[in-house]
């Protein structure tokens, strides 16, 4: 009877051993010894908090603008202050920047959102190029979230090195030698810019050749030409 109680012993053993031996082959393991993929794969507690982590850890990532406006067609995630709401130019069009560049941002929902100066933004969206501006642009909401709000400082330059800025909040200060209906012309001792005013701005032209000024705005590029828009009637300013 011993003999016959140690051979069933072995038996069972022998069993417990195949099985182990199966589920090891088959990839099947105990919760506390899974990995961090297979935790991921099923649905467990700990999986919702390792997608928290990871989605947490990218939403504070974030790329310089002027590096950012570098990747024509790629995704990128970049933060800056809103240096022109939208409904300033155009309801589905604001531009931003940081401490790098600036950029022109278009999406159909920007006029959903209550989106103000100076507000701090995070925006994922594609890199593009239109009519020779570069702009970053999303389709949905949760693409672009509010951080907060600080007050956004232009970037005093020459007229010349304000060329080079497509897409900032730039300052410039200069003389008036052409005035049009819709804009006029200043010119420093380095270079001459168009200063274009946008009807949705309702900024009326006060000014008068040889007059001297400060514009602030942000610069554009329309077909050949480098423009200063300013975004409204304190971004003209008749230095004394």
């Amino acid at each position: 009877m011993k003999v016959w109680g140690i051979v069933l012993i072995v038996m069972v053993c022998s069993l417990c051993l195949s099985e182990q031996e199966e589920k090891s082959i088959t990839g099947e393991k105990e919760p506390e010894e899974s990995t961090a993929k297979t935790i991921t794969e099923t649905e467990t507690p700990e999986k919702n908090i390792a997608k928290t982590i990871t989605e947490t850890k990218v939403s504070e990532s974030f790329m310089d603008i002027e590096k950012a406006r570098e990747l024509l067609g790629e995704t990128v995630s970049i933060k800056g202050v809103v240096t022109a709401p939208p409904g300033i130019f155009r309801d589905d069009v604001m531009y931003i920047q940081d401490s790098t560049a600036g950029i022109k941002v278009y999406s159909r929902v920007l006029n959903d959102l209550d989106i103000k100066l100076g507000d701090v933004v995070r925006i994922e969206g594609v890199i593009d190029r239109y009519y020779e501006n570069i702009e970053i642009k999303f389709l949905k909401t949760e693409k672009i979230s509010i951080l907060g709000n600080e007050t956004p400082y232009s970037l005093s330059l020459s007229i010349k090195e304000a060329k080079n800025r497509e897409g900032s909040f730039i300052a410039i200060e200069g003389t008036v030698t052409k005035v049009y209906r819709n804009k006029f012309f200043i010119r420093d001792e380095s270079d001459e810019i168009i200063v274009y005013i946008d009807k949705d701005t309702g900024i009326s032209i006060s000014v008068k050749t040889g007059d001297r000024v400060k514009i602030s705005g942000v610069i554009s590029q329309y077909k050949e030409d480098i423009e200063i828009l300013p975004r409204y009637d304190e971004d003209i300013q008749l230095i004394d």
